[in-house]
């Protein structure tokens, strides 16, 4: 009798369980379609929707709806995606008529998940080889309020601080990726910049970086992993190793040069005069759009070469045509204040020490280019954007330079500036830098690295190194004078 009853309540469970399913499927499309959407957002928005896809399991009508129903697409998944991500780039660049939600959500989770693998099983290298830079990289891009600490939770900076110390023993590679990654955010952990720490007597950070601030010889260990950007003489049937973001690399590594100074050094009020604590910025979306536009335009460029091709989703606006320019030039203008280094050319080569003359003020103004003169024009219509409109029109130029000029003063006195910014150059900037009283003059180049600002080097072969600009705020405008002892 004891087996009977166990037998009819086991066929009443059977039963009830799918007169409970039949009663959820004979719901209205409409609202069987909103349980399912609720329950992709039930789950914490640092998480990928592993209920959703349970609940996909339950029959094949569910599973049709997950995975195959064409609704999923712009709604369910969307709706996912959105609780999740940033997507103000994705529509404000247009992509949002281009992008498989469900797919690129797949896509994050699966790289973050990877990337919290390695940091409870960092003896795992193998793990960084999987790793997936591009939709890392993508995710930094597009913050504006949530993707930052996603990355941050799931331990992104580590995975990417591991892969620099590694990477000089697989010729680098890495390198032009994942140093754009960490000068971003660092600005978030500035713990990263024990990844750059080298404590000795003479210096704080790492021969490593170092060499990039110092030696221009030392580009060529990552300019040889960028082909398309640096050289275009290059094969024209290769294809770069793999992804890297068009934010410069090297730029990036001053950036890192300077955070890991102001981290590290024991001394540091003591050793800069009239010392000036660096800021730390925020990532919003809108800073990255030329860096996506360069990169996007390089990926065309590689996919012309190939069977293959990727379509232009620009192509009405003249992206990507020998008529227009990416640049972001006009950003020049205004305020900035930072940094130079150099090393003593008379001490020990082992024991050269990094020296700072103070904080430099440079106020520039865009000016228009002498041919503009030449011609009568004295508009300066290179000030902003040619064109205007939708994106990425408001990035376009027909004309792919950018004159300037300003005044500024440092611990060696006043100077002048004049320089000249190349979008045919993925945004080259070099500058003469002519101190009024003595007459001296050095020569500066670098790039925009949002948003920090702007990186580069000064000098020559044989005297020089790493300098560092960022916009003044108003807070910094207070910021007391500074000394003008010569040296």
């Amino acid at each position: 009798m004891d087996f009977m009853t166990g037998q009819q309540q086991q066929h009443g469970d059977w039963l009830g369980h799918h007169q409970k399913k039949s009663f959820i499927l004979s719901l209205p499309k409409e609202l069987l379609l909103e349980i399912i959407t609720n329950v992709a957002l039930l789950e914490s928005m640092d998480s990928y929707p592993t209920s959703l896809i349970e609940l996909s399991l339950c029959c094949k009508y569910l599973y049709y709806l997950v995975h195959k129903d064409p609704w999923r697409l712009q709604t369910l998944w969307s709706r996912a995606f959105h609780y999740r991500f940033d997507t103000m780039a994705i529509y404000r660049r247009r992509l949002v008529h281009h992008i498989d939600w469900q797919r690129q959500l797949e896509r994050r989770f699966r790289a973050l998940y990877l990337c919290r693998s390695f940091a409870l099983n960092p003896t795992h290298t193998r793990l960084l080889e999987m790793m997936d830079w591009e939709i890392i990289w993508n995710m930094l891009i597009e913050h504006d309020h949530h993707n930052i600490p996603l990355l941050l939770k799931y331990q992104v900076q580590f995975a990417a601080g591991v892969a620099f110390q590694l990477g000089r023993f697989n010729d680098r590679e890495i390198y032009p990726v994942v140093l754009p990654i960490l000068s971003l955010l660092v600005n978030y952990d500035f713990t990263i910049t024990r990844f750059f720490t080298f404590q000795t007597a003479s210096s704080v950070v790492t021969p490593e970086i170092s060499q990039f601030a110092y030696n221009s010889d030392a580009d060529s260990l990552i300019t040889k992993h960028t082909p398309y950007k640096y050289n275009y003489n290059h094969h024209p049937n290769s294809t770069p190793i793999r992804f890297y973001p068009a934010q410069d690399p090297i730029a990036s590594a001053f950036h890192l040069f300077f955070t890991t100074i102001f981290a590290a050094h024991p001394n540091l009020y003591q050793a800069i005069p009239g010392c000036i604590p660096i800021p730390l910025f925020n990532l919003q979306s809108e800073l990255f759009d030329v860096e996506f536009l360069r990169r996007y335009e390089r990926n065309l460029f590689f996919s012309s070469l190939q069977q293959h091709t990727i379509p232009n989703i620009y192509a009405d606006t003249g992206f990507a045509s020998s008529q227009y320019y990416v640049s972001d030039a006009h950003q020049i203008e205004g305020d900035w204040i930072g940094y130079y280094t150099f090393q003593d050319t008379d001490e020990n080569v082992n024991s050269m020490e990094d020296w700072f003359d103070g904080p430099m003020r440079i106020s520039l103004r865009i000016v228009p280019l002498e041919t503009d003169l030449v011609q009568g024009d004295t508009s300066v219509t290179s000030k902003e954007p040619a064109r205007t409109g939708l994106f990425p029109s408001a990035h376009l130029r027909t004309c792919p330079l950018t004159r300037f000029e300003g005044t500024g003063i440092d611990n060696s006195g006043a100077f002048s500036v004049s320089g000249l910014i190349d979008d045919s150059e993925d945004g080259q900037i070099t500058w003469e830098k002519n101190y009024t009283e003595s007459g001296e003059t050095w020569e500066y180049s670098g790039r925009f690295v949002w948003p920090v600002g702007l990186c580069g080097r000064w000098g020559d072969e044989e005297y020089g190194g790493p300098w560092w600009m960022w916009k003044m705020s108003n807070n910094e405008a207070n910021v007391p004078a500074i000394a003008t002892n010569p040296k």
